[in-house]
């Protein structure tokens, strides 16, 4: 041990891999782990160099399986010698494994779970056809033994196609996500002959409302849940559709005015005081692409909903403002990217908005005077974008596969660190999406083949991230958000599914078949255990995850514990277009409701009226006012390359490779 305050665990087994952990130093697995468990994640720190165990109940049901694959028989007509055409195309069906009919093994598994032991005959095709359903739900999938082409029914071929079935089987259903599915569960009969087995049991999420978007799929939103204010930016996600809507808007020579054919739209939606039910307040339409969506409220209850264009500028609509439909959107003055947005973030207690471009800048707006402060620029186009409230800094992940750091408490912003270096291993591959955890000082990081989490450190000097854990994952990333309450990080694909990690076991533990589309954006609120989930199949849902310790929001009166489950679409609303000069909808003008699955205008909301308006919910002091505003510098010093490599101004103590002190600051 290192000085002698590493002290080791003498109850452990032989060869076990020990924690060590002395106050003030981050724990770290002893001795070191081999090759294959170097790959497996191992977060130990999370919570001030302590290896805690989650506060609330886990996702999903602790399930395993062993199979063994027994036996295999040879079933089915044998025809006889027929020399016709008729029988030579017979003959040859019945050796293709493409066809059902003809002769084919039949494999005998031998199931084990807890104290039953029962036998199934399947198929090599049904274990094809599970393997394509998991392989789509989940985040990565062994590799299953090929299927011939052609049946062969010698003695070497089928012992060999048991040895790797087995082998495919045993991997598979020892998985905590795999048997967390139903088709896994309905593929071993588990319920049939396990009678301790209760599916959906009672630790599995459950979807508790679904917000239908009627005419665009949905690409990105934001929601306050204290006022209860839903954003929703939605994008024509058919490529054929929008190359014809972009020739609709040409004008042809004996038109007056060109048609306007909107691409995109934002709308605004308010929540209900007594549940989760929400009513169209305003929309505005574009004819350039929606990137992504960001609220901006201010303690009195106005604000901005805002989104970035396709055609770098970023759309606004004002909350509390006009109700109705703006066909021609407005947008902030004096900022436009020479390219598309790709990314927003607001930094409320300053009123600043940030905003990212494929050009390769990040400018800085502020909103309440409406004017650009300042503009930065980062070595390659950025890909997503998070800030970080309690440490002012701000997150780009980058197409080069580095997410640049900034310390935004001075101005202009100053580059802190770039995680990984440039020119690693690690980098190189785009970072699809990115989530920080300021607790534990974590940064989590998507590419199209891991997902990699990061221990951001710093010291007076420098600030600088190490890897501290990776998952292979096979599909690409569209989302991530950390749980802190069960410590499990939520990664959504574009599979149109949510997987979900354990960071105490090291491995995905359950899969939500979300979306029928990709899953474009996710939020979660660790305090009500609840995530919102939305889709490019037009649907933003809620979903309740189970909790032993359940705390309502601070101030939150519109989320009730046991929501009613409601289907809440546009397609019934009938929002009236603005017949003002302006372009605005008139004041007075009168909304129609959200409707639900039942019939008529009204919502079917099993026992709550029909129709009922949402009154404002109370609105809490803004915890971020009260918070002191960081000084700003008036000198920046540029990089030539392009990033700033001033230091944060942020002082911590000291850290190196020789003296740990410091590493849970």
């Amino acid at each position: 041990s290192r000085r002698g305050r590493l002290a080791g665990n003498r109850g452990a087994a032989p060869g076990a891999h020990a924690l060590h952990w002395a106050p003030g130093r981050e724990a770290r697995p002893w001795p070191p782990p081999g090759p294959e468990a170097s790959e497996r994640l191992c977060l130990q720190a999370l919570r001030g160099g302590v290896a805690m165990s989650s506060e609330c109940q886990k996702v999903g049901q602790d399930l395993s399986v062993d199979v063994e694959v027994a036996s295999y028989d040879i079933v089915g007509e044998v025809r006889r010698q027929d020399f016709s055409l008729h029988g030579a195309m017979d003959a040859l069906k019945a050796r293709i494994s493409l066809a059902s009919s003809g002769q084919h093994v039949m494999w005998t598994l031998r199931m084990r779970f807890e104290n039953q032991v029962w036998t199934l005959q399947k198929r090599f095709s049904e274990v094809a056809q599970l393997h394509e359903v998991l392989k789509r739900r989940l985040a990565e999938m062994p590799e299953l033994p090929p299927k011939s082409t052609v049946r062969q029914f010698s003695q070497e071929y089928l012992e060999a196609r048991r040895v790797g079935l087995q082998r495919y089987l045993q991997q598979v259903f020892k998985r905590r996500d795999v048997m967390n599915t139903a088709e896994a569960q309905i593929f071993v009969a588990l319920a049939a002959h396990a009678p301790n087995f209760r599916r959906p049991g009672c630790v599995e999420p459950m979807q508790t409302v679904e917000v239908q978007e009627a005419k665009f799929g949905i690409v990105d939103f934001a929601y306050d849940a204290s006022s209860g204010i839903l954003v929703l930016g939605a994008a024509d996600q058919s490529w054929s559709s929008r190359i014809d809507t972009r020739l609709t808007n040409v004008r042809l020579p004996w038109e007056e005015d060109a048609p306007n054919v909107p691409l995109a739209q934002m709308s605004l939606w308010k929540q209900s005081q007594t549940d989760l039910r929400f009513e169209m307040q305003a929309m505005c339409r574009y004819k350039s692409m929606i990137s992504s969506c960001a609220l901006f409220l201010r303690p009195e209850g106005s604000g901005l909903c805002l989104c970035g264009l396709s055609d770098g500028s970023v759309g606004f609509l004002p909350v509390g403002g006009a109700k109705g439909t703006r066909t021609a959107g407005q947008t902030l003055p004096l900022l436009k990217h020479t390219g598309g947005v790709a990314a927003l973030a607001v930094d409320r207690a300053e009123q600043l908005l940030f905003s990212a471009s494929k050009d390769k800048s990040v400018m800085v707006y502020e909103l309440r005077k409406q004017q650009l402060l300042y503009e930065v620029r980062t070595p390659s186009p950025t890909t997503c974008m998070h800030y970080c409230k309690e440490q002012q800094r701000l997150f780009c992940g980058l197409q080069s596969g580095i997410v640049i750091v900034w310390d935004t408490s001075v101005s202009p912003m100053r580059h802190a660190a770039c995680i990984p270096d440039p020119g690693t291993e690690l980098s190189g591959c785009p970072v699809a999406v990115v989530d920080y955890e300021a607790a534990s000082c974590t940064l989590f990081a998507a590419t199209a083949a891991w997902v990699t989490l990061w221990a951001v450190r710093s010291s007076s000097e420098s600030l600088w991230g190490r890897k501290s854990g990776q998952w292979e994952i096979q599909s690409r990333p569209t989302s991530i958000s950390w749980a802190a309450s069960s410590r499990e990080l939520l990664v959504g694909f574009s599979t149109g599914s949510v997987v979900v990690f354990d960071v105490d076991s090291s491995a995905a533990s359950y899969a939500i078949p979300a979306h029928t589309d990709a899953v474009t954006s996710m939020m979660w609120m660790d305090a009500p255990r609840r995530l919102l989930t939305a889709g490019a199949d037009k649907a933003l849902k809620f979903w309740d995850f189970p909790s032993m310790r359940r705390q309502p929001l601070d101030g939150q009166l519109g989320i009730a514990e046991n929501a009613p489950a409601v289907r809440i679409s546009t397609a019934r609303c009938r929002v009236p277009t603005a017949t003002t000069s302006n372009g605005d909808a008139p004041r007075d003008s009168p909304l129609g409701r959200s409707a639900g699955v039942g019939q008529g205008g009204g919502l079917q909301n099993g026992g709550y009226p029909a129709g009922i308006a949402a009154s404002p919910l109370p609105r809490p002091s803004d915890p971020l006012a009260k918070c002191p505003a960081a000084p700003r510098a008036a000198q920046h010093a540029a990089d030539p390359s392009g990033v700033a490599a001033t230091a944060p101004s942020r002082i911590s103590a000291p850290d190196s490779d020789d003296d740990l002190t410091g590493w849970d600051r």
